[in-house]
């Protein structure tokens, strides 16, 4: 049986635990808040193209393995145009994968709190038992 020590001790690290993942919840939330989060498994290429005098260009376009994006007459395709650096659509994707990028490394770390938790309860139970 646990003392009434080991027993505080649990409680303690259980509501820092708990306090941390609200926490983390919360800016995964105020994230998606902000604006557009980009899908995952998607990122950002740039490629060049060439102009009618020969002039060479470097455009921007989001990429997918998988066709999530959809084109203008409703078809679903693995890239969407975003133009030159700093048209309005590039800036807002950058926006947008920026955004996922954060919610990904929050979410890995909710990972291992959360296993971190499970192990808590589990050596409380033991504990608890004995």
């Amino acid at each position: 049986m646990a003392t009434a020590r080991q027993q505080q001790d649990f409680a303690t690290r259980l509501d820092e635990l708990q306090d941390l993942v609200a926490q983390l919840q919360q800016e995964i939330e105020d994230l998606c808040a902000e604006g557009e989060v980009a899908p995952a498994g998607c990122w950002i290429v740039r490629y060049q193209a060439k102009g009618r005098k020969g002039e060479r260009y470097w455009y921007y376009k989001w990429m997918s393995h998988d066709p999530i994006f959809v084109t203008k007459n409703g078809k679903p395709t693995r890239h969407q145009y975003l133009g030159k650096a700093g048209s309005q659509a590039y800036l807002k994707a950058v926006q947008a994968l920026s955004r996922r990028s954060q919610i990904e490394g929050i979410e890995r770390t909710l990972k291992t709190l959360l296993m971190g938790l499970e192990d808590l309860v589990e050596e409380a139970e033991r504990l608890n038992k004995g």
